[in-house]
């Protein structure tokens, strides 16, 4: 028995230092070595147990990527690809490096979906193909919701060949107003500056204009965020609604609200859904508007395909892509407010929507200035 032992392991110390290859010191990684890697693989599957009998062995998966750096080649990923791991006799320490595992690899996968997700849903333009992907239940993510209310801060205050997204264009009678004053000279005269955005990106919607408004309100900024996400004071300043309640609450200042409305050219009811989150301006973005900004709000709407009742399923729906509400204090009980909307409705014919698009946006200062205009003595 002693004696057939000693003789494998002679047969395996000659053939070892007659092959580079299975020494370790050829090209045994590149699958070619002259026929040394078949030698190699048929004696791997054994070792030599006490008593003189071969027993296969089966090794964990090597070796080669994660750890060091390098790469599988073709010959040993077909071998690991084959089965869940590489039959053969150990390495030497030095080239055992850890292949990514599964579940690794699966991190990594979901790692980058999360991530282009978050910068799909996130943009002012959201693509449709993540529109239609959309449940809202990505917006429990307060990355997305700080993303998506950057990106709407940006949309308010980009311009020209800053915004990368969206193209403004001062609207005829704006134009005119700015022709011989200052925009703060119209504003406090109680104008109404509007702005025609065209998209620069194809995505959902992106063939209706984006509206964006300018105009002092008579209330300050934080009572006027608190309105905009008051569902109970929604028919203040929309006289199309029937009525907004909440969904869910996703956080202290981020809500999903559900809509009815009963607009005059449509036959129906219809409803919305839409993601709702307002916040205070940063130290940044406060510099950002100027050194005259005082405390301000931003409020951030968007549209979620999902969560309607079975009992509203077959209404029409109302979608507003991108609402934007920037609430600047400019006085006591006074606030600049720039508005970027952008909303899809099937009951407006595509003709239409800039007309109706800028008149709605004016009605909504209108409606405002006329809730909360100062009692006089």
């Amino acid at each position: 028995m002693m004696q057939a032992k000693m003789k494998a392991i002679l047969w395996l110390w000659l053939l070892k230092s007659l092959n580079p290859c299975l020494a370790g010191r050829g090209s045994f990684w590149d699958g070619d070595c002259h026929g040394g890697t078949s030698t190699f693989a048929r004696l791997g599957r054994f070792h030599l147990t006490t008593g003189a009998s071969w027993k296969k062995k089966r090794i964990s998966k090597p070796y080669l990527q994660e750890s060091y750096g390098l790469e599988l080649t073709p010959a040993l990923q077909k071998s690991q690809n084959r089965d869940d791991s590489i039959w053969g006799v150990n390495r030497p320490v030095s080239l055992r490096v850890r292949r990514s595992s599964k579940s690794d690899q699966q991190t990594t996968a979901e790692e980058k979906t999360s991530s282009e997700l978050t910068v799909s849903i996130s943009s002012p333009i959201i693509p449709s193909e993540a529109w239609e992907e959309m449940t809202g239940e990505e917006f429990e993510d307060p990355n997305i919701v700080d993303r998506l209310a950057r990106s709407g801060f940006d949309m308010c205050t980009q311009e020209g060949s800053n915004n990368q997204f969206i193209d403004f264009t001062p609207h005829k009678d704006t134009e005119k107003l700015l022709r011989d004053q200052d925009m703060m000279s119209v504003l406090d005269q109680g104008e109404v500056l509007v702005y025609v955005g065209k998209s620069k990106k194809e995505g959902q919607g992106s063939h209706l204009p984006i509206i964006k408004t300018k105009s002092i309100l008579p209330l300050s900024a934080e009572e006027m965020a608190d309105v905009l996400m008051d569902s109970s004071r929604v028919k203040i300043y929309n006289k199309l609604s029937l009525g907004r309640e909440d969904v869910r609450l996703l956080g202290e200042n981020t809500k999903i609200v559900r809509n009815l409305t009963k607009p005059p050219v449509a036959k129906s009811k219809m409803v919305s859904v839409t993601l709702m989150h307002s916040q205070q301006l940063q130290e940044e973005e406060q510099k950002r508007l100027g050194d005259d900004c005082k405390e301000g709000y931003l409020v951030v709407s968007r549209a979620v395909p999902g969560m309607i009742d079975e009992d509203l399923a077959d209404l029409p729906r109302n979608d507003i892509l991108l609402g934007v509400n920037l609430l600047q204090d400019i006085g006591p009980n006074e606030c600049l407010m720039t508005a970027v909307t952008h909303v899809y409705s099937p009951a407006l014919p595509t003709m239409l929507a800039r007309s109706m698009g800028v008149s709605s946006a004016i009605n909504f200062v209108k409606d405002i200035r006329r809730a909360f205009a100062p009692v006089a003595n």
